[in-house]
């Protein structure tokens, strides 16, 4: 695709954690990308922290369900929130996420990802 929008990123994001590989969703964030992962209590920072977020997410199949986005983008980055669902094992977990792609010579990358349960109703 020669003109990516922010929702075909989030959409290539989907389709590489579905694809049950964690090289292939670490792939997609820069060398030195920000995951606050929806799983974890830690700051992943780089490729090597990422993969191993992914591998131990990633041991049972995952479908990605996106509900709602919110994007904005330009020529050299785009933004995207919004709700999405994961669907683990027949359980629905919902999520919230905010993307942020950046375009440099190797073509754009997730440089920022922050994902979250959404907490439930009071």
């Amino acid at each position: 695709m020669s003109a990516l929008t922010a929702s075909d990123l989030l959409q290539e994001w989907v389709n590489a954690v579905q694809s049950g590989d964690p090289r292939q969703v670490t792939g997609l964030y820069a060398q030195d990308g920000l995951l606050l992962g929806t799983f974890s209590d830690r700051e992943c920072v780089g490729s090597g922290p990422i993969l191993e977020y992914f591998e131990n997410f990633l041991k049972s199949a995952v479908e990605v369900e996106i509900i709602t986005e919110s994007l904005v983008s330009d020529k050299a980055s785009a933004f995207n929130t919004g709700l999405y669902n994961f669907i683990v094992e027949g359980k629905t977990l919902k999520a919230r996420f905010s993307f942020v792609f950046v375009k440099n010579d190797s073509g754009w990358k997730i440089k920022s990802h922050h994902s979250s349960l959404v907490p439930e109703s009071a």
